[in-house]
């Protein structure tokens, strides 16, 4: 019993709700993608999408090696400050993870090796010393922009040649890019606290959390308008309806709502995802109630909320 409870606790710590952004941004993708090429839904994606859920898991279990003293001051989800799991099975899960993430990329390309070659750099030196991203305002948001609104894109096609470049979209990257950076901008500002005691330097706790929200209210705003020049109604319609809560947010000084802004364009890309590959909504419905069961059992709290 033990073994599979560890197993659990293991699981869980990966954050699983925190892979939502990287599912939908991938399916997103490759629907405007396949749009484009003719090409369908076939046997490579799901393992892609394993793939990436596989670094993804690494970056949140490595990142909870570092963030022990912010994570409790903020009120964060503690494995490890409670004792359910520590700093060796944490790192041991991070390099497994990632390296069996990384192993598999081969099979697609060349590119597909080279983007999850990064996305491994980005996850140990976001959180691991000597360059501690996080810690460095522009270059924690850079790096999550990157690494997610950029290189995610780039996944939904293995091969990329003068010939087809054109089939990815390239306003796709740079859509995600701005849009994923506005929800960075974002997270800093309900966890300002506790990372000022703790000595984090995040965007909020250098400047201040109301030039936090303007730039992340740019940010959202130079998004809609790439999606609405590239012809992406719904992305377009997505930042907008995003951008009018970061300016409630904004308006109201509220940590509540700056939560609800962080969260409300997830959800939302999350249904247009559901909307274009209807089994996505059924396993994010059972993800959900799967996590709310286990955080109310083992936390005695209830989790995910939208704020």
């Amino acid at each position: 019993m033990g073994g599979w409870l560890k197993a659990t606790d293991l699981f869980f710590a990966a954050r699983p709700m925190l892979h939502i952004p990287v599912w939908s941004i991938y399916l997103v993708c490759l629907h405007y993608h396949h749009q484009l090429s003719g090409e369908r839904f076939d046997r490579w994606d799901p393992l892609m999408l394993i793939c990436l859920s596989l670094m993804t898991a690494g970056s949140y279990w490595w990142n909870q090696v570092y963030d022990f003293e912010s994570d409790r001051a903020n009120d964060k989800l503690g494995f490890l400050q409670q004792g359910l799991l520590n700093r060796t099975q944490l790192t041991a899960a991070f390099l497994v993870s990632s390296l069996v993430g990384l192993a598999v990329t081969p099979l697609y390309s060349v590119l597909i090796f080279a983007i999850f070659a990064q996305a491994f750099f980005l996850s140990f030196a976001y959180s691991a010393p000597p360059l501690r991203l996080k810690d460095r305002p522009m270059w924690g948001l850079f790096a999550n922009a990157w690494g997610l609104g950029f290189l995610v894109p780039f996944c939904v096609m293995p091969e990329l040649t003068v010939h087809n470049a054109g089939l990815l979209g390239w306003d796709d990257p740079i859509y995600f890019f701005l849009a994923v950076a506005s929800i960075y901008s974002l997270t800093t500002v309900p966890d300002v606290a506790g990372d000022a005691i703790t000595g984090k330097r995040t965007i909020a706790v250098v400047f201040g959390k109301r030039v936090a929200l303007i730039v992340a209210l740019a940010l959202v705003l130079l998004s809609a308008l790439v999606a609405y020049r590239s012809g992406f109604i719904l992305l377009c319609l997505l930042s907008m309806l995003s951008g009018l809560l970061v300016m409630a947010a904004f308006a109201l000084g509220s940590d509540r709502v700056t939560l609800a802004a962080a969260k409300m364009p997830i959800l939302l890309l999350t249904l247009l995802a559901a909307y274009f590959y209807p089994m996505y909504l059924l396993f994010i419905i059972v993800l959900v109630a799967a996590t709310r069961i286990y955080y109310a059992r083992r936390f005695n709290m209830s989790y995910p909320r939208l704020a």
